[in-house]
């Protein structure tokens, strides 16, 4: 749709053109018609500009941390360069919690991922795939499968400790070695924290991203108020409210609301908002299933000494017949390490569990109740990592190896 300008400009010009036309036809009658030798002269076009307001640009409060949250580490590039700061990765991704969307290159790998507290090292292999090491001391060769690894990748930002921002290419990467950013750093850059609350009335809380791009606080939410355009830092807003498909009500932190409309940010072209939970994984809600996010400060700031449970997934399997087998699990032919995702729907909200994070899973009717460590349970479905498409569950122990079909699967229990 043309924006306000475009209109009015259109407006003067045709307007203009009006003018000139009826000049013309009333100097010709004038003369005595088109066929009269007498000359006729059309003033010079005077164009008519209407200017919009300026721009509203909300001011925002600064706040120092030492940025434990945000992804920091040391880049090496394929010229030899080497760079040392924080980290943006893909532009949605700057905190541990965060996850690096790719697949296992082993032929039967479904939907997977890795937080980035889980990695140790990063090696570029060619244009599409890399070797991560993660701190467990597990190797594996991941290939992308959005933007976040390859050459899709929309670029790493490195924000070193003396203020300055580099922008690299994935083609640019040699090497990006993962680690906390040294005691004493200061920044006034923070990760967008908050609670988003879906039309279920599921709530998930956790660092935000909001439209699969805006990460920190620094970012702007831009659009619409009343015909003026505004931009505003997230780092200025305390909530947003979902009003249909073509707007949201935006309340700043001094109270003041604003109807806000006409931009991706606030419409029905959002690409969702995503939650990263330490002690879950990721959580991804479509726009049109948002309720409200407010935004607030995370109470502790998880580092990356935050992350563990990353070995082999070990436990104790229980058939539907009562029998029990215990040893090193892996579950549908394909997760076998606490880093790896366990995918599954809950209402209007799709999750990816750290398999780290989790303490037991059960088969119900339609999916699977997930409990975590930390004593949550949520009853996911909608994927085969918990219903009926699940290829399987192997458990290596001391007998040897047992595989269970789903069918045949009741409980899997971590530890003993």
């Amino acid at each position: 749709m043309p924006r306000l300008e475009e209109d009015l400009r259109n407006v003067a010009l045709i307007a203009g053109s009006a003018v000139v036309a009826a000049g013309a036809t009333v100097a010709l009658f004038a003369a005595g018609g088109p066929s009269s030798s007498s000359e006729f002269r059309v003033h010079e076009i005077v164009e008519v500009r209407v200017e919009r307001d300026r721009t509203r640009v909300v001011e925002a409060p600064t706040r120092v941390t030492n940025g434990a949250e945000r992804l920091y580490g040391e880049v090496t590039t394929r010229s030899g360069a080497t760079l040392e700061g924080f980290l943006r990765w893909d532009r949605n991704e700057g905190s541990w919690a965060d996850l690096l969307d790719a697949r296992k290159v082993d032929g039967q790998s479904t939907q997977t991922g890795v937080r980035f507290g889980q990695i140790e090292r990063l090696t570029v292999i060619d244009s599409r795939t890399a070797e991560l090491e993660m701190i467990s001391g597990d190797v594996v060769e991941l290939a992308g499968q959005s933007t976040d690894l390859g050459s899709q990748m929309r670029s790493l930002v490195v924000e070193t400790l003396d203020g300055s921002a580099h922008d690299l290419d994935w083609s640019e990467l040699a090497e990006v070695r993962f680690r906390s950013a040294p005691e004493g750093t200061e920044t006034v850059e923070q990760r967008l924290h908050g609670r988003v609350t879906t039309n279920a009335g599921h709530e998930f809380v956790g660092f935000v991203t909001w439209d699969v791009d805006e990460i920190h606080g620094s970012d702007i939410l831009d659009g619409e108020v009343r015909r003026q355009d505004v931009e505003i830092p997230f780092s200025a807003i305390s909530r947003i409210e979902r009003q249909g498909s073509r707007g949201a009500e935006v309340t700043l932190l001094d109270g003041e609301t604003l109807d806000v409309r006409g931009t991706n940010d606030v419409d029905s072209g959002n690409r969702g908002i995503s939650v990263s939970d330490p002690g879950l994984g990721q959580v991804l809600v479509e726009w049109s299933d948002v309720a409200s996010v407010d935004f607030f400060p995370a109470e502790t700031l998880p580092d990356r000494a935050s992350f563990g449970h990353t070995g082999r997934v070990e436990g104790t399997v229980t058939g539907s017949s009562g029998d029990s087998w215990q040893g090193a699990v892996t579950w549908d032919l394909d997760e076998s390490f606490g880093w790896e995702i366990l995918n599954g729907h809950l209402d209007d909200a799709e999750f990816f569990v750290e398999f780290g994070q989790v303490q037991s899973i059960e088969k119900t009717d339609a999916g699977s109740r997930v409990t975590l460590r930390d004593g949550r349970s949520f009853e996911l479905r909608g994927s085969q990592d918990v219903a009926r498409g699940n290829r399987g569950i192997v458990i290596e122990g001391a007998e040897g190896e047992q595989r269970v079909r789903w069918s045949e699967f009741r409980e899997f229990r971590v530890g003993g």
